[in-house]
């Protein structure tokens, strides 16, 4: 089984504003899902290398600059249980 992230509204590049799909030209949710999914890579000072899943792994896209404080489109957050 794969697991990825959520693939709804409030992460897809087709919603505008938080709350209007322009693909589907309807007001949606964050939490709605549909096939017209793209993911939208945003930044966050959070989001550095050190708090990344890939992080010193075979996955992570820039090994040799992947560092404290680098912020990367490719982060996937670690799961804390």
């Amino acid at each position: 089984m794969d697991i990825t992230l959520a693939n709804c509204c409030g992460n897809c590049g087709h919603h505008v504003k938080g709350q209007l799909c322009n693909v589907h030209e309807i007001i949606t949710a964050e939490t709605q899902a549909c096939h017209a999914y793209e993911f939208r890579a945003v930044l966050s000072r959070e989001s550095d290398c050190l708090k990344c899943a890939k992080f010193q792994t075979e996955h992570c896209a820039h090994p040799l600059k992947a560092g404290d404080g680098m912020l990367c489109t490719v982060y996937y957050p670690r799961i804390s249980a």
